[in-house]
């Protein structure tokens, strides 16, 4: 078994706000980031944007694990839901996601945020449907 090391993800947004995956296999994401200046409101909070970006991200990618990247699908995001329980008080936000259900054509997951100090912050619940890994890049 291939043990998987924790990358940087950088394209896009998730690249502009250093999110990293620090786990991923089959059903399941881990995604991590150290907050900032960037990633807050302008009350000095955690952005709702922000914690809403990071389920998105780990949701997506906890449904689309594949060991060979040439065979990995792409996604699209249909619905997603963020309940905001509580605020960080430590450094770093985790996110963990897993797949509910999936499909042919659609996968449902769902996601925790915590902090470093294992204070829940967030959950959320995404619907996504599959798609060819390039389709959004044409």
């Amino acid at each position: 078994m291939n043990e998987f090391k924790t990358r940087d993800l950088k394209e896009g947004l998730n690249g502009y706000l250093n999110f990293k995956l620090v786990e991923w296999h089959e059903g399941y994401a881990e995604i991590s980031v150290n907050i900032t200046d960037v990633h807050k409101n302008r009350q000095g909070g955690v952005h709702g944007g922000t914690m809403t970006t990071l389920i998105d991200a780990a949701t997506g990618f906890c449904g689309i694990y594949e060991v060979d990247p040439a065979k990995r699908r792409g996604n699209v995001t249909i619905t997603l839901n963020t309940n905001f329980i509580g605020r960080p008080k430590g450094e770093t936000l985790i996110c963990t996601a897993q797949v509910v259900k999936s499909g042919r054509r659609i996968y449902f997951s769902k996601a925790e945020v915590k902090d470093n100090l294992g204070n829940l912050i967030a959950t959320g619940d995404a619907i996504y449907a599959y798609t060819d890994i390039d389709a959004q890049r044409k």
